[in-house]
């Protein structure tokens, strides 16, 4: 028969492990939230950038597309940033809500792309039906609006 001290030692670890499935578990419902914290306002100036480069299509803005490709480049930089990759939570879980990051990282990424083109020709060519689901899917996970834009080809 064990003694009191493996008792008690098997007692602590038995809790610890209950501790750590509940703080698992806890990361993993937060997960959504933790990442609109942490993207969040950067998808939202990269919907500001798309709302601009649609004004300057209509001509309604002056400003080259050579300016908000830099500035697109730098929001998706930290979109795409490693130390973001994964925050929040655990390898643990057995269905992350929604692998949000990456969504949100390729629609930054085919962001810079698409403005990559419009920097190279006043009339690019690229899929802009398969580049409004991609930033769409994205915009939906940050729980933002839509855009509706003539680089979607939506206005």
């Amino acid at each position: 028969m064990p003694d009191g001290g493996t008792k008690y030692l098997a007692f602590i670890g038995l809790c610890w492990v209950f501790f750590v499935q509940h703080a698992s578990a806890q990361d993993c419902r937060n997960y959504l939230q933790a990442a609109r914290a942490d993207i969040g306002r950067h998808i939202a100036a990269l919907q500001r950038l798309e709302h601009e480069a649609s004004d300057r299509q209509k001509g309604l803005d002056i400003r080259p597309f050579d300016f908000r490709l830099g500035e697109a480049r730098k929001t998706a930089a930290f979109i795409s940033d490693p130390a973001l990759q994964g925050a929040g939570v655990s390898k643990d879980c057995r269905d992350p809500a929604h692998p949000v990051r990456r969504i949100c990282r390729d629609a930054a990424q085919a962001w810079v792309e698409v403005l990559e083109k419009y920097v190279a020709s006043p009339k690019p060519d690229y899929d802009k039906p398969r580049f409004a689901a991609t930033v769409g899917d994205c915009e939906k996970l940050m729980d933002l609006k839509p855009l509706k834009s003539v680089i979607r080809a939506a206005d």
